[in-house]
């Protein structure tokens, strides 16, 4: 029988302390579902002042395709303390979380689907 050696050397990627201090900060501003929100509420002002026609002119405007101006829209469909959570920062929620809350039509349901996601965000009434 013969045996072979081998030897293998792993790198390791650790950072020097300098590159520890050097992170980037958080940026300041918006999130980008909070963004989403604001879009969703500007689209719909300007349907309703005549800007586009439908979600299909938005969509054309914007570049982007008419399954996802509806998505952006249904946004503006949460309860007003939902949206508000969001866009003062106190929850930075994933789509598929709202999409999920904005399922149900009456604003106790979503919240009450929120809080299950969310059970430590605040929601003021």
């Amino acid at each position: 029988m013969s045996t072979v050696e081998v030897n293998v050397s792993f790198r390791t990627c650790r950072r020097r302390p300098a590159e520890l201090e050097a992170a980037p900060p958080k940026p300041i501003g918006p999130t980008p579902i909070a963004r989403r929100i604001a879009l969703a509420h500007y689209i719909e002002m300007q349907i309703e002042a005549g800007v586009f026609g439908d979600y299909a002119d938005a969509a054309r405007a914007f570049g982007i395709s008419r399954a996802r101006v509806s998505q952006i829209c249904d946004l503006a469909l949460l309860a007003p303390c939902i949206q508000a959570a969001v866009l003062l920062g106190h929850v930075e929620p994933r789509d598929r979380h709202l999409h999920a809350v904005g399922r149900h039509p009456l604003w106790t349901d979503q919240r009450r689907t929120f809080l299950e996601l969310f059970p430590n965000v605040p929601l003021e009434d």
